[in-house]
Order: C-alpha cells, then structure tokens, then sequence
C-alpha cells in the first residue's frame, strides 16, 4: 500500500500513515488542506527499477489527483529528507526538531472508499449535497464539522469509537448546563503566540476553553463526560495527555491569564476626557487597548499617553480655540452681543411648585421654546409631563442610561434615546449616608403604593421587575395590609436563588393543583436549573417544553416558553447588552402547561416581590 506523512510546520509535528489503498491516499488529498505536496521518488521507480509513473500509473486516480496539483518530487529516506525541506522552507533551523504524533493504526477499520465519500457528499462535489449539513444543526460549522467529516472518512478504532458513543450517551443525558465549548484552531493559537502576535481576543478564548476544561471538571455530572474526552482527544491531535496534568495546567494558566487581562468588560483605566476636546476622539484612539491588560502591567504607557492628552488639551485651549472666538464673534446673529452663543438650560423645571400645575407650565414653557426654535436642554424629574399633550416639533426626549451591576443600578453617564420614568432615589439616598432602615421603610411605602401603577403594562412585554427598584411585596398567604419586611438581595447570586425559589415554588403549587384529581404520585417533579454567562442548556433540553426566565440587564426578568431552549438562549443573547445573560429554565410535560406557567409567572413574579 501507500504511505502519507503530514507534517505541522506552525506545531513542529509530524504523522504517518501507511497501508492505504490507492482511493484512500485520494481521499487523503480531497480532504485535507496542505500548502506544499512532495512526492516520493518510489512512485516512479519499484524495487526492480521499472518505471511505473509515467508507464502505468497515467490515467490512476492518484496521478491524475497530482498532476492536477503543484507537487515536487524527492528522494533519499523520505521522513528525513520531507522534515529537511519544510525547514529549508520555511527558514527553520537544523537543531528545531520535529515531535512524532502518529496514532497507531492497528484495529482501525478501512478509510471510506472514494465513491462514498462523494456520495454523502464529505468531499465537495456539484450537484450533491452534503449529509453533514442535513445531520448537523446549523450553529454546528467550522472545526467541529470538520472533526465530524474526519471521523466519517477515517473511522477510528473500536474503542475509541465506542468512547465517542458513550460521550454522546451521558451528554444527552445530563441535565446541568454545559459550557459553550469555545473551537480554536491549535496551530493558529501557536503561530500567533509564537510570533508574540496574540491579542486580547486570543488570550480571551485561550481562557475561555481552560475554564470550560475546568467547569467540567468540578461538575460531578460532567466530570467523566471530561475523562471520556481523554482518548478521542489524542487520537484527534497525537498528543497523549495525563487527566490531572491536564486539569492542574489548565488551572495554572486560566489563574495566570486572569491575572494579565481583563474580562467581561471589567477595566481599572478609564477614557481621557477634556472639555476642549470632543469624547469621539479619545474613544477612537484608546478604546482599542485600554481595559484590556491590567494597569498594573502597562503603568508606563498608561502615564504616557495621560500626558500625551494632557498635552494635546493645553495646545488647543492655547492655540485653537481663541481662534473659534474670534470666528463665532464676527458672525455672531445681528440684535445679539457679539460672540454670545444663546443656548437654554434648564434643571429642575417648576419643582417649587405643586406637582400637577408645576408640571402643566414646565410644558407650556417647552411648547413655547420649541415654537422660537431654541436650543437647550430642559431636565426634569415631572414624570407626567410625558403624558401631556404637548404640540411640539423640534423636541426630542433623552434619558440617562443605566446598568446592573453587582445587584446595584448604576448610571453610565450616558445619554439614550427615550423617556425614563424611574429614579435612582434609593440608591442616591444610600450613597449620601441615609440610615438603612429609612431607606428600606421607604421603599415598603414606595412598594405598597406605587407599585401596581409602576407595573401597569408589565404583562404585554413579559418584564417584571427585580432587584433594587422593587421592594418586596407580601405573598398571598400573608395577612391583609401587612408588608413584608425580608431582607433585599444584595447580589446577582442573592437575586437568581430568590427568583429560583420563587418560580419553583410558584410552578410546583400549580401542577399539584391541575393534578387535583389524580393521584399525588403522578404530579411531576419541578427542577429550576440555572444556566449561567457562557453557558448553554444541555441536550437533554431539545424538542422538550420549557419555561425559562432571563435576568436582563436592565434589572428586568423576561419570561418566556419554548420547544428550542438553546435556539432561544442564543437569539436572547445575540441582542446588544445580552451577551452575558444569565437564565432559569424547568422542563415541564407539554407546551400548553408551559404556556399556562409562563402566564402565570408573569402575573405572580411582581407581587412576590
């Protein structure tokens, strides 16, 4: 038969098979990418030095697949001589050595044949359509198709075929959340750091497939999942790997990693800003490194570019804008004093005043500037004055955005689009010192009369509130006019085990209700399970009914229902700002019960608090 050695300029690795049949050895070719092709000069010549290439061999499959190709002939000890012409190829060095990945091929069954091969379409042919992409979801493309195909045309051996089976097994069976599973291709990972070319972006994904190797690891139902991997992994890549060598590296450089760069967002630097300059500018020239390697590390550039700024600022207040004065001065509008801007600003409007009339002439006040054609900004805690019919046309309605942060809203300083009806009251009376317990006295109040109105509406978009613009409501069983005094949540865990116990509860109490008549054993049991950021729900949740709630960014949980939890999951955190989304689910016994729950979680979620 014929032999193939591949060799791996980027990972210094080199494998051989041998043994394989002419349409095999094609196949090879069809399948797998390569830069460089040699051939031996022992497909010309046999042993007794009969020339066979070009006297028989015109016409085969393997001389037609070459000649179609650039290839180069070589001769002499051919593994010897291959790794001498990809050094001098790429510029290596005599003394770089070359490691052996070869997987023994020993009770491997035989390649599939060429002609099945394009007949399901693993080797790309016109007009028939590939099996892997009517098989496999469409969110599965890239390396893991590619790994799939593999195993298609080169079957493993038994074993290790019968491993992969078992994986399979025991992950549709699961039902804890699984990681992402991040693919990166190796020999780019190598390449890259190898040059000391890697970014942010490639340690990020360098972190995030180690801490899924250690997520696995520390989950009793996924940890032998994990050392099933063992076996494949090596056959895939040549590399054999002890499991706690494994499990103790990828907890040293997840550490390690950690400690050099941000992630999800966190940054300890913060945009230069001056006032003579616009934000824009700085935004484009810092927001591609700054929050990305630890200040700790770059101090010196850090301070660099801070007097860079600092620089730039003082030149232009300096030079630039006496200038722009002068300018604006001489073409100031006739009436007005000259190089005077008019421009309105207005805080607080009528707050001195009774609410509903100071709010009725806040609007006509506004009404009357828009008529003049005035530029200014009017900010106003009047929140009915958005319900006023107010005839306006250049008017425009902005709001200060916020984020959740550590079970905190936080201002981010930012003007958006839209009107804001809420407030930041309690959370400003806590940073000014308020007294606790006037502050959670106050939020009871704000809680027993406000909150019906503030949730009016909440149903059509199945948003209820959480977190620390709510207080806690009473629950059903509570006596008339009591309010609860439970403590708040003060984080993101606090809040998701509150609103876990909360939906089971809820849910379970439902189903022994539409059990009623039958016997109490044949009421299902309720699991709420938590799928956390960069993770995704588990197999064992495909075509199942579900109900799931998604803790939004905004301090607002959706709550929803589903056949296709994973489709979901991933349509819900494909929107801007919810990447990191985290979620509950609970499969329940058919869509029309899930349906029931869903309406019902949003009705009772609020007034549980």
């Amino acid at each position: 038969g014929y032999c193939i050695t591949l060799v791996l300029e980027t990972m210094k690795t080199y494998s051989s098979e041998d043994g394989l049949t002419e349409e095999a050895l094609v196949t090879k070719l069809r399948t797998c990418r390569y830069h460089h092709l040699f051939l031996h000069s022992s497909l010309r010549d046999n042993a007794s030095g009969t020339s066979r290439w070009g006297e028989f061999g015109s016409g085969g499959l393997l001389w037609g697949e070459c000649t179609a190709r650039q290839f180069e002939w070589f001769g002499g000890d051919p593994l010897a001589e291959l790794l001498y012409k990809v050094k001098e190829l790429y510029g290596l060095d005599n003394e770089v050595t070359f490691r052996n990945v070869t997987v023994p091929s020993e009770n491997r069954p035989r390649s599939l044949h060429l002609g099945t091969a394009t007949q399901i379409g693993a080797i790309p042919t016109e007009g028939i359509p590939c099996l892997l992409k009517v098989l496999l979801p469409s969110s599965c493309t890239g390396l893991p198709a590619l790994y799939i195909r593999d195993l298609l045309l080169n079957p493993p051996a038994h074993e290790i075929a019968s491993t992969i089976q078992a994986i399979c097994r025991h992950m549709n069976s699961v039902k804890c959340p699984i990681p992402e599973f991040t693919c990166v291709s190796s020999a780019k990972l190598v390449k890259l750091l190898e040059l000391r070319e890697a970014n942010h972006i490639e340690f990020c994904r360098i972190k995030n497939v180690v801490d899924e190797i250690l997520h696995m690891h520390r989950s009793i139902e996924l940890r032998d999942i994990l050392k099933l991997l063992m076996d494949p992994a090596w056959v895939a890549t040549g590399l054999k790997v002890d499991f706690e060598t494994l499990v103790s590296e990828c907890e040293w450089l997840s550490d390690r990693i950690g400690q050099m760069i941000f992630l999800d967002g966190e940054s300890d630097q913060k945009i230069s800003s001056y006032a003579n300059i616009p934000g824009d500018f700085f935004e484009d020239m810092e927001t591609s490194w700054k929050g990305r390697v630890k200040k700790i590390h770059i101090e010196k550039e850090v301070a660099e570019v801070g007097r860079a700024a600092e620089a730039l600022s003082s030149v232009i207040t300096e030079a630039f804008l006496p200038i722009i004065s002068r300018i604006k001065a001489t073409s100031a509008p006739l009436g007005g004093p000259k190089g005077e801007i008019l421009y309105v600003l207005i805080d607080e409007i009528c707050r001195g005043t009774e609410t509903a009339k100071g709010t009725c002439i806040a609007g006509s006040i506004i009404e009357a500037l828009d008529e003049i054609g005035c530029l200014g900004i009017i900010s106003t805690h009047l929140h009915e004055i958005f319900t006023l019919p107010l005839c306006t046309r250049n008017t425009v309605y902005k709001a200060m955005a916020t984020e959740y942060v550590n079970g905190q809203t936080k201002p981010t300083w930012k003007l958006v689009d839209g009107t804001c009806k809420e407030s930041l009251a309690f959370e400003t009376a806590k940073d000014e010192g308020l007294a606790e317990a006037i502050i959670q006295r106050a939020e009871e109040l704000y809680s027993s009369v406000y909150a019906k109105e503030a949730s009016s509406g909440l149903s059509d978009e199945q948003l209820a509130q959480f977190g620390s613009e709510e207080a806690h409501l009473q629950s059903d069983k509570a006596p008339a006019g009591s309010l609860g005094c439970k403590t708040k949540p003060t984080n993101k865990m606090e809040v998701l085990q509150d609103v876990k116990t909360a939906v089971s509860l809820t849910c379970q109490k439902k189903l022994i209700e539409l059990y009623k008549p039958k016997s109490t054993s044949d009421v299902p049991v309720l699991n709420c399970v938590a799928i956390a950021a960069r993770e995704q729900p588990p197999p064992s949740t495909i075509g199942a009914s579900c109900v799931y709630i998604m803790f939004r960014s905004d301090k607002k949980l959706y709550i929803g229902e589903t056949d296709d939890l994973d489709g979901r999951v991933r349509s819900h955190r494909s929107k801007e700002g919810m990447q990191n989304a985290s979620f509950l689910y609970l499969t329940v016994p058919g869509k029309s019960i899930a349906r029931l729950l869903e309406t019902l979680l949003i009705n009772q979620l609020l007034t549980q608090g």
